[in-house]
């Protein structure tokens, strides 16, 4: 009779998850859009190791909760092993899972089984604890009831086992040496007992886990513990493509049927999109770290997520899935979407490897696309669009300095193949153009000349990336600009280059390969240590000063460069550099990222937040190694009257070790020529 009520049950619960699993299938292929992520096996199964099993970034990056989420993670594997050898026993009375071994095998099982369910009691008092009385950041805006359910179950799970195998200690069924916990409760609850209470009270606590048991399944798929099911799926189909590399949108195959680009309707996600919804824990660590939300912008990435996730849910069956715009029908705002920086740090720390800066990348698409985006962005795509740059300069008057310090330029006197050259110097627009990013690659270029590295740059030849337009949303345009660089790069038979802006470096490294580019691409900070590595560069000359390095958001993060900058800085006499509170991985974004820098801020402002951490450090200097930073941070000293922290590229730090002679290059032409189209109105920063 036993086992026929058990087979029943188990039958259910398995037919009624199945549906459950089956309507979520039905919901994550309704989204259209092509994902293919069954390449690089092994590293996908490497992730699992590292970020399932190891639990990488949950021990990384939140201590407490770290310690409990690993904890419990460890505690659940073990103690599903002990929930099926309860379920055998409904079937083999006397069951032992490890009973075929030879030995102490079965005992050592139950030791181990008796002391983590202990730890994982211990582990579910610091979750309560953590979501009430050390609550984190600014994301527990209320305690979920569904978390309190998930921990009252895992609770009731650990009991009953407890209770079961304590019943059975009191019957001399079980090991006492083998279950010291459990033989803790039979001795403080079953000590006077009589045997037929005894009898009861293990069918009773059997029955009872069993059911939890099958009752917690089937609540998971309701439940944002849903990752329980999806993570593994989820962590294997991760985006193993760059980081700061955006989807090429097809503009040669489009459908006679298409409405719009970019996402702007459910269907207009991918698979992987649903499943990183549906994965979502709701912990909050995105948001966290988010520098929208850590300035009261509207943007919280976990909310953009859990939006999509509710929206399936509320409409999956319905006519709506198919026809309702997400930000038309009010679940996403512009507001939210064109607040992004697109820094990468809700990726970054996200334990179950959720993208979700590209889910508000693809939402801002469809944005821009329909002629949503307002303001100078605006301006600035149009001046991109007319002029190559985003200040509407003319290309002939691309990097004036080039004269002057006697820099070849290809198409220009220094003849039509690159390959006469060792490396071309990618100048983009903040080198060609912006005075201070001039003087940042004025010392870069009499950097390559003492090291003795043969070099020229495109000049007009060179217009913007397009990283702007991109992130902004207009991919058209991107397209065009891309396409333009990468046609001329192969007209001049470019194979290598050097880029000091982490923009430029970033779109020419990780997303003009879709263009057909197949040029190398290396950052001005790695390229300028290797040559202090090969004695080429030698700096000997003191500087006594107490310095910090920020790292830019599309360097550090998003290309895993941190350590080539510090390289540098290192190798300089004199300077002590103190790490930022918020460095490396966990370094904070200066602003400018996603086109914010062409568009208007709310205060308090991205760079205030991050300037202010660095003017509290102690240091004379923060060094840079991107022009965006630098700009956002001399913004931001002006806002604070900040006229003692000095804000320095690398480059500029290395060439002032090594002494070389200053050269003024041509910036009055550029001051006067701020009256010019583009550059009274462009940017709020600029």
């Amino acid at each position: 009779m036993k086992a026929t009520i058990l087979s029943f049950l188990i039958i259910f619960a398995i037919v009624f998850l199945l549906r459950n699993v089956l309507g979520f299938l039905k919901i994550m292929f309704s989204a259209k859009r092509p994902s293919f992520r069954t390449d690089r096996i092994l590293e996908r199964a490497k992730g699992i190791l590292i970020y399932v099993f190891g639990q990488k970034r949950i021990l990384k990056n939140y201590t407490w909760a770290g310690i409990e989420h690993f904890m419990l993670f460890w505690g659940f594997v073990i103690i599903t092993v002990g929930s099926l050898e309860l379920l055998i026993l409904g079937f083999v009375p006397g069951f032992e899972m490890f009973g075929f071994l030879e030995g102490n095998a079965q005992g050592v099982f139950l030791l181990i089984l008796d002391v983590v369910q202990s730890l994982v009691i211990v582990a579910l008092v610091m979750g309560v604890l953590n979501r009430t009385v050390i609550p984190s950041g600014k994301r527990r805006e209320v305690n979920s009831i569904d978390a309190v359910v998930i921990l009252g179950l895992i609770f009731g799970l650990m009991v009953s086992d407890f209770g079961f195998r304590a019943s059975k200690i009191a019957l001399g069924l079980e090991p006492q040496f083998w279950l010291p916990v459990s033989s803790l409760w039979a001795s403080f609850f079953l000590s006077n007992v009589n045997v037929t209470t005894t009898v009861f009270t293990s069918e009773f606590f059997w029955w009872f886990h069993i059911c939890l048991l099958l009752a917690f399944l089937n609540y998971l798929p309701y439940s944002k513990h849903s990752h329980v099911l999806t993570v593994v799926p989820n962590i294997f189909f991760q985006n193993l493509e760059p980081r700061g590399k955006m989807t090429k949108l097809d503009f040669e195959n489009v459908p006679d049927d298409i409405e719009h680009f970019g996402s702007g309707k459910f269907e207009d996600f991918s698979w992987k999109d649903v499943l990183d919804a549906y994965t979502c824990t709701e912990c909050g660590r995105c948001t966290d770290n988010c520098p929208a939300w850590g300035t009261e912008k509207s943007l919280s990435p976990r909310d953009i997520v859990i939006k999509i996730r509710h929206f399936a849910s509320e409409n999956a069956g319905k006519e709506e899935m198919k026809t309702d715009y997400l930000v038309d029908e009010g679940w996403v705002t512009a507001e939210e979407l064109y607040a992004c920086t697109t820094c990468s740090a809700c990726v970054e720390v996200c334990p179950l490897l959720i993208d979700q800066m590209g889910k508000i990348l693809d939402m801002r698409r469809y944005l821009t696309m329909e002629g949503k985006l307002t303001g100078a962005a605006v301006r600035t795509l149009q001046k991109l669009q007319s002029h190559g740059n985003p200040w509407g300069f003319e290309s002939t008057d691309r990097a004036p300095w080039a004269k002057e310090e006697e820099v070849p330029i290809l198409g220009n006197g220094a003849g039509n193949d690159a390959q006469d050259f060792d490396v071309i110097f990618w100048t983009g627009c903040f080198g060609a153009y912006d005075p201070r990013g001039q003087e940042v690659a004025s010392a870069i270029v009499q950097l390559l000349k003492k090291a003795g590295v043969s070099f020229a740059i495109m000049g007009p030849n060179e217009t913007c990336t397009g990283d702007p337009a991109r992130r902004l949303g207009e991919e058209a345009l991107y397209q065009e600009l891309a396409t333009t660089n990468v046609e001329s790069m192969k007209a001049f038979n470019v194979k290598k280059v050097i880029a000091n802006c982490p923009h430029c470096f970033n779109t020419l490294k990780n997303e003009y390969p879709d263009f057909g580019s197949e040029v190398e691409v290396v950052s001005h900070s790695e390229f300028l240590n290797d040559l202090v590595k090969q004695g080429k560069l030698s700096p000997t000359k003191n500087i006594n000063e107490e310095i910090t390095y920020h790292d830019p958001c599309y360097l550090a993060r998003h290309n895993k460069i941190f350590d080539e900058p510090r390289e540098i800085l290192t190798a300089i006499p004199g300077l002590e550099i103190k790490e930022l509170d918020r460095s490396r991985e966990k370094s904070f974004c200066c602003g400018a990222g996603g086109g914010k820098v062409w568009m208007e801020e709310e205060a308090p402002r991205v760079n205030w937040n991050r300037f202010d951490e660095i003017q509290n450090h102690g240091v004379e200097t923060v060094a840079a190694a991107c022009p965006f930073c630098s700009t956002m941070f001399e913004d931001a000293a002006k806002y604070y009257g900040n006229e003692t922290v000095k804000i320095k590229d690398v480059a500029e730090l290395l060439k002032d070790s090594i002494d070389l002679p200053v050269k003024n290059s041509n910036f009055e032409k550029l001051t006067t020529d701020s009256s010019e189209p583009g550059s009274d109105d462009n940017t709020s920063e600029v």
